[in-house]
């Protein structure tokens, strides 16, 4: 791209700006700059799906930043994990891929959002995947996005299932088929390698030579430019120098839903009674943003594994060495996925819409190392159960504690806040006990190593719950999707009130959804960028 404007500037090289840039610098689009506050350079651990935990809190792939003191917490802080570099969150995830339910998507439409059911947006949820069982009605196979099957398969997965069938739940062997709901094996975003495929490895990386797109890295954005109620550009930091760049037709935030609230307001556009004490001059007073940020509040318990079934097994380092060697030359083992036993989400109240609880089964725990046979003792083998609650009442907001573009936000997730959320997770940890308690789970299941004491009455559950609860890391909302005064961008993801500015990324979700986001993420660059294009939507689907 020459050094003359370009058409668009996208902010945020993540799941959804990748998919934006690639589609508006093709044919029938126009010139497009990203721009990317990260590092371009991407090293062995991002390629490893099994070193994503390493990824999580090293200041050079994450941001590493922390929520205000929580009161539903007990005062705790707790850590916010959000990708920096190309690919963003995408480059240091757990690879899980999958949709979530369909009436997640329903109850959009049935919040006054055309053309945001499940029906219409399946086949973008098709166009951007290549998914290893080919194409049918509910699958896509010729897209960008390498979507494979879980290549180490743990030994404790066939005992999970059969207790969960024990139950009366349902297990499923396809998360994205027509029985999403259940426990079993989620799909990755891995390719035929056991390498990690985020959004920049689908959709950046081969297109970084095409003439019509630039992309800055190291480029932390300062401002919007805002020009007579218009976006004109984009003020950003690189190097130590500061640069303008304008857009001639539209300015797309794709920072997610930490980063997009957050240039919002430092651009003077959010709540115009909270800006004005900052120091930051209100240009549009637009209350919602920031506000609706939420996350599934989570906890977890240990379990003590009566065979070796655990990772602890494989991260003898004999054996560890091996599977990397293995790993290397693209025969998978364990390092080309997470340590995943199974996943899914279930119902655990009869006629709700949609799954309310998230479940998930690891062979590790954080603690999980690798160990030296003959030096040391070799570890106990635990297993970790997870559990989350789907579509949370608690709601948190992103503000601006100065006026610094270089600063954090302020982030408040308030979790379990709300009576119903920590009912729900206190409802999840008693259903999981009760599925580890299950005959099918007899040979394997040991004691229950945290908490080291079992909770005797709701009150100590809710103490334990409280000291232990985190996120599953999938925030969105903080930019919501509607059409009522509240919302911060229409059905077409364009800011209210401000022209030539969209914020496309999870941000403008209107409601959490039950699966992990970064399907829907990339969907959303595609659709909306279709939208940009002026093309018509794709047809809908018809699902038996």
């Amino acid at each position: 791209m020459q050094d003359s404007d370009p058409d668009y500037i996208v902010v945020g090289a993540g799941s959804s700006g990748c998919v934006v840039a690639n589609r508006l610098s093709d044919i029938g689009g126009g010139t497009v700059l990203l721009l990317e506050a990260g590092s371009a350079k991407q090293t062995l651990m991002h390629r490893m799906p099994l070193a994503a935990t390493k990824l999580w809190f090293d200041p050079k792939s994450s941001w590493s930043l922390w929520t205000e003191a929580e009161p539903g917490l007990g005062g705790r802080r707790i850590p916010v994990s959000r990708g920096k570099g190309l690919g963003g969150s995408s480059a240091i995830n757990g690879t899980v891929y999958n949709r979530g339910s369909p009436a997640d998507y329903d109850q959009w439409r049935d919040l006054g959002l055309e053309g945001w059911d499940y029906a219409s947006l399946l086949p973008y949820f098709r166009r951007i995947e290549a998914h290893w069982r080919g194409s049918d009605v509910r699958h896509g196979s010729r897209g960008e996005v390498p979507v494979t099957g879980l290549r180490h398969r743990s030994g404790l997965t066939p005992y999970v299932l059969a207790a969960t069938r024990q139950m009366g739940f349902p297990t499923t062997d396809d998360l994205l088929g027509g029985e999403p709901e259940g426990i079993g094996l989620s799909d990755v975003n891995v390719d035929r390698w056991g390498r990690r495929s985020s959004a920049y490895d689908a959709f950046l990386k081969p297109i970084r030579t095409r003439r019509t797109l630039k992309v800055e890295c190291g480029a932390q954005v300062l401002r919007i430019l805002i020009e007579e109620g218009r976006a004109v550009g984009i003020e950003y930091l690189q190097r130590g120098e500061r640069h303008i760049a304008r857009a001639r037709r539209e300015v797309i935030l794709s920072g997610g839903a930490i980063a997009s609230p957050q240039l919002l307001l430092l651009s003077g556009i959010g709540p115009a009674d909270e800006l004005g004490p900052l120091g930051i001059t209100p240009l549009h007073d637009l209350p919602g943003v920031g506000r609706n940020l939420n996350d599934q509040p989570g906890a977890s318990f240990e379990v003590r594994s009566k065979l070796p079934l655990t990772a602890t097994y494989d991260l003898r380092f004999d054996r560890f060495a091996r599977s990397m060697v293995q790993w290397a030359v693209g025969l998978g083992g364990i390092g080309a996925g997470p340590p995943m036993v199974a996943v899914g989400s279930l119902r655990t109240v009869q006629g709700l819409a949609s799954p309310d609880l998230r479940v998930t089964v690891t062979a590790a725990t954080m603690a999980s190392r690798v160990w030296y046979p003959g030096i040391e003792a070799e570890p106990e083998h635990r297993f970790q159960v997870s559990f989350a609650v789907a579509h949370p009442e608690s709601r948190g907001s992103i503000t601006l504690g100065s006026a610094d573009p270089t600063a954090p936000p302020r982030i408040a997730y308030n979790l379990l806040t709300a009576d119903a959320d920590i009912a729900h997770l206190r409802r999840g940890y008693r259903l999981l006990r009760d599925l580890i308690g299950q005959p099918a789970m007899a040979d394997v299941v040991g004691d229950i190593v945290r908490p080291a004491i079992e909770p005797a009455d709701d009150a100590e559950l809710d103490a334990y719950l409280r000291s232990v609860a985190g996120t599953t890391s999938h925030p969105m909302g903080s930019c919501r999707m509607g059409n009522d005064d509240d919302a911060v961008v229409d059905g077409q993801c364009r800011v209210r009130g401000i022209a030539g500015l969209r914020v496309i990324d999870a941000s403008i979700f209107p409601t959490q959804i039950t699966g992990n986001p970064h399907s829907t993420a990339m969907m959303l660059g595609d659709k909306v960028s279709d939208m940009i294009l002026g093309r018509p939507a794709l047809p809908a689907g018809h699902l038996p």
